[in-house]
């Protein structure tokens, strides 16, 4: 075992614990899996890391500490991507050493796949590096690992498993004796010999379901591996209730909760890390268009208006705008209670967005968010306004020139 003091363990518990917060801001897919395990330091542990793929994740500081924080990202998603992909459960039968090794050619592919968050695609835009040793290889780009295994199959490989005996730190200071564990000399980790029971297993696939809705609420930011989440049999629709998404999406953007990495988080400098901050680009100012064309259902316009009464408290300025193929009513925001209370909107017609943008633009309302209630069955301006649009439509719609949609 490498001699290691406690302050060292300390310190690269630290820095894990800031690669964590790192991965949860700039990707929230991967940081709100990261964030269901305990970090563990384990020095008798003959590998970077291991996992449970459901509570914990192990690591070797003495081993670890070599590492840089690219290199050290790449090992934490690593483990992450072992409860993604739920390897063990899905080995059946197959031999353990090449199926060990087939998962980690997935596994690697797919954490040095994960960008940096604007960065130029012309340019450096990995967020992880992959450990020496480490195993990756071009062809198995976006292969499934039950292909992999295939392929392996059809080779005779260079290297073969090592018995290891491995003792980790279990609950309240006892030690979790495990059988001799295979190793694949994957170069990162160790993959241990332990079965997820029925329970588990819908835990994790509730947990994953979680991540993807995490990743949907959090404005779709940072990198969602979808193909591969949808080959493995871990991705299904996320049943996000249309109501959270639209706060979120407005909160977001009229209370300035943007991220930049031209504004980064300083706290984490000592710990080489570049984690965006936060910045805050003008006050919250709001239009809300209201689609009053006869193909609009009273439940639609009920609901919706319901949800933006909710908003007026958080924002310093509203306006809404009924229009179907013109501009029918403008209300300000003191007269926009009782309008919204009595439900009384003008209009029936067709419907035409050219006259609603060309409200906003001649009278300089310079919105910091547009929200729009329509089916999209309208016509639009060839130029997309300076600020963002949010729609919210019913399930049968058109689709917008520009702007994020949400499905009511």
């Amino acid at each position: 075992m490498i001699a290691i003091t406690q302050s060292q363990i300390d310190a690269e518990s630290e820095r894990l614990a800031a690669l964590r917060m790192q991965m949860l801001e700039m990707h929230p897919f991967w940081g709100y899996l990261l964030l269901q395990m305990r970090l563990v330091p384990a020095l008798r542990l003959p590998a970077f890391a291991a996992t449970d793929a459901i509570n914990h994740i192990w690591f070797n500081p003495a081993l670890t500490r070599d590492l840089d924080v690219r290199e050290l990202g790449f090992v934490l998603a690593h483990e992450v991507c072992h409860q993604v992909l739920a390897s063990m459960e899905r080995r059946n039968g197959r031999e353990e050493f090449k199926w060990n090794i087939a998962t980690d050619y997935t596994i690697n592919a797919m954490v040095a796949d994960i960008t940096i968050p604007g960065a130029s695609q012309w340019g450096h835009n990995r967020l992880y590096q992959i450990p020496k040793d480490g195993l990756l290889n071009l062809k198995y780009h976006d292969w499934v690992a039950e292909v992999i295994y295939e392929d392996l199959c059809r080779k005779e490989l260079k290297i073969g498993p090592v018995a290891l005996e491995v003792i980790l730190p279990g609950e309240n200071g006892t030690e979790l004796q495990l059988p001799v564990v295979s190793d694949h000399q994957g170069g990162i980790d160790i993959h241990l010999p332990q079965e997820l029971g029925t329970d588990q297993q819908e835990l994790l696939r509730e947990r994953i379901l979680a991540a993807v809705e995490n990743f949907h609420a959090n404005s779709d930011r940072g990198d969602l591996p979808k193909g591969l989440l949808r080959s493995a049999g871990r991705l299904e629709a996320p049943k996000i209730p249309w109501q959270r998404v639209l706060h979120h999406y407005a909160d977001a953007i009229m209370n300035g909760n943007d991220y930049s990495l031209a504004r980064p988080n300083k706290h984490y400098w000592a710990q080489d890390l570049v984690v965006p901050g936060h910045y805050s680009e003008s006050v919250s100012n709001l239009v809300v268009a209201l689609d009053s064309s006869g193909s609009m259902s009273e439940e639609n316009i009920r609901e919706v208006t319901k949800e933006i009464r909710g908003m007026v408290s958080n924002v310093q300025d509203v306006t809404l705008i009924v229009a179907d193929s013109a501009v029918q009513q403008v209300i300000p925001l003191d007269g926009l209670e009782e309008i919204l209370k009595s439900g009384a909107f003008r209009g029936g017609g067709g419907t035409d967005h050219i006259c609603v943008f060309e409200y906003i633009a001649e009278h300089h309302l310079n919105p910091r968010v547009f929200i729009g209630l329509s089916d999209l069955y309208s016509h639009f301006p060839e130029k997309k306004p300076p600020y963002p649009l949010l729609w919210l439509v019913p399930e049968d719609h058109g689709e917008p020139p520009w702007g994020k949609v949400i499905e009511l």
